[in-house]
């Protein structure tokens, strides 16, 4: 694939992610995942971030119920929402019950909910936008993560890339969920910057 524009791929395939189009030909089992993970975050999972994006403002409604609060949070994605069900199921998952509450609680009791939106409404770039990141980088791809980035395109996005690791677990919230393996990926990744 050449001409890498969002999220690895030409800006005609992005396009085709969003509408729901064919799968670029001669891609590998991992671009392949990747596409597919994609495709369903575009076509079925970014509904939130288009809200937060377009109109923060009607959230508020968050703030005035705790319940509520804790459904938007939990279930935003499904992946990470399947992982918390594991956790309340008595699954370990680097997670407790009790972080999932703490996590929900620290929104509710600081009533930043709606500010941590902001986000969405204050960034003019589009998902998964880098191109040509011209500094040293490194990139820990969790295969929960909205998408598993393949080495083949975080290499095209990041030309200077000093490290890259697929692992095991964990996903869109890895340092809540994983942090060991997140501080020990850092570490690695790092380590030739001493």
């Amino acid at each position: 694939m050449v001409d890498v524009d969002v999220d690895g791929v030409r800006v005609d395939d992005a396009a085709a992610l969003a509408t729901g189009g064919e799968a670029p030909s001669g891609l590998s089992d991992e671009e392949t995942r990747a596409w597919e993970q994609l495709h369903f975050l575009y076509t079925k999972g970014i509904g939130y971030a288009t809200e937060m994006n377009l109109r923060p403002q009607t959230l508020y409604a968050l703030a005035d119920s705790p319940v509520g609060l804790a459904a938007w949070m939990l279930d935003h994605d499904a992946r990470s929402y399947a992982l918390i069900a594991r956790v309340f199921d008595g699954q370990p998952e680097g997670l407790t019950r009790d972080d999932i509450l703490d996590n929900v609680t620290l929104y509710w009791v600081t009533n930043t909910t709606i500010s941590s939106a902001r986000l969405y409404w204050e960034s003019h770039l589009a998902f998964f936008a880098p191109k040509n990141v011209p500094i040293p980088a490194a990139v820990s791809a969790f295969p929960e993560e909205l998408y598993q980035a393949p080495r083949s395109w975080t290499e095209k996005a990041y030309p200077k890339l000093i490290y890259y690791n697929k692992l095991a677990k964990g996903g869109h919230f890895a340092a809540w969920e994983q942090p060991g393996l997140l501080v020990t990926d850092l570490r690695a990744a790092f380590k030739s910057l001493r």
